[in-house]
């Protein structure tokens, strides 16, 4: 088996290279591996895809995203299409949202758990020509990103000042679309509302639980809506919504449409932003359809495979 590792020194707080190199060249010493160092947005995907279309065909490959989300959405998105290739994540962001569906993410920071990990086959959401290992969401909290993306260039401004600024800044303008929404081709939704996010896996958002029902090898998007609520509403219900508790609590489930299918179609008023396993966009019409079983993901030694 060849090993590939793809390593995004801009996730999180700082550079992990070295340290991720040191524990490949100590694992791997005598093994095939290579090591990949991205240099900007989306050339993890396009160096990932070359390299499959080359290698693939002849061994087996395993694909190590060491990143964030984002770096993870690159290497599926490179990874696709080729049978005998499987993606590995270790995660260095600052969100690693995907794998929390398998509990802690330090068992995924055990480099010697996942090149001795086993495979299960996990579903993705095409979305245009690119697909998503995690969740689409639009409405306010891609708002609260794209803003805090924007202060986070100012000088002296942390990532956690930047987010908390976002936040109140999103909180103060006006909130709300007009949505309409179909699952299946069965309307779901139309009116007012503040976001909304279609999951494959649970949660987004450095820990947001907003869809506590998904699996990801299920051949289901969930979809979660929050209708549009007053600004006291929202404060009160948004730890509710964060913990994943949202479903069972009745007086926030009145305000929430879950709802599972196959194929999803989100239109709005006016173009708004999106976020894609924590890319962003920018659209008024988005069309999302399941892929079942559509990559190989590597599971650590020590974790147990999701039924």
């Amino acid at each position: 088996m060849k090993h590939l590792f793809v390593i995004n020194p801009a996730a999180g707080q700082k550079d992990h290279t070295k340290e991720i190199t040191s524990q490949i060249e100590t694992l791997l010493a005598e093994k095939d591996y290579e090591i990949y160092v991205t240099k900007a947005t989306f050339d993890g995907m396009n160096f990932v895809k070359k390299y499959c279309m080359e290698h693939s065909q002849e061994e087996e490959v395993r694909v190590y995203s060491c990143g964030g989300d984002g770096t993870l959405n690159e290497v599926v998105n490179g990874a696709y299409g080729f049978p005998n290739v499987s993606v590995a994540c270790y995660p260095s962001g600052s969100g690693n949202d995907f794998i929390k569906i398998f509990g802690p993410s330090e068992d995924f920071l055990k480099m010697s758990q996942l090149i001795k990990g086993r495979t299960m086959d996990i579903d993705l959401i095409r979305f245009g020509n690119r697909f998503a290992i995690n969740i689409l969401n639009m409405g306010f909290d891609a708002d609260v990103v794209e803003r805090m993306m924007k202060y986070k260039r100012r000088p002296l401004m942390t990532g956690k000042g930047a987010y908390i600024l976002g936040v109140l800044v999103t909180f103060l303008n006006k909130m709300g679309h007009h949505f309409v929404v179909t699952v299946d081709d069965h309307l779901i939704y139309d009116g007012k509302g503040l976001l909304c996010a279609a999951a494959n896996s649970i949660c987004y958002g450095g820990g947001f639980y907003c869809a506590p029902l998904a699996k990801i090898n299920d051949g289901i998007i969930d979809v979660c809506f929050v209708k549009k609520v007053s600004r006291f509403s929202f404060i009160r219900m948004i730890g509710t919504y964060k913990a994943g508790k949202h479903l069972e609590t009745p007086w926030v489930a009145k305000k929430i449409v879950y709802a599972k299918g196959k194929k999803v179609t989100i239109e709005i008023d006016r173009p708004i932003n999106f976020s894609i396993d924590g890319e962003m966009g920018k659209a008024s019409s988005i069309t999302l359809e399941i892929v079942p079983n559509a990559i190989k993901f590597v599971i650590p030694q020590s974790v147990s495979i999701p039924e």
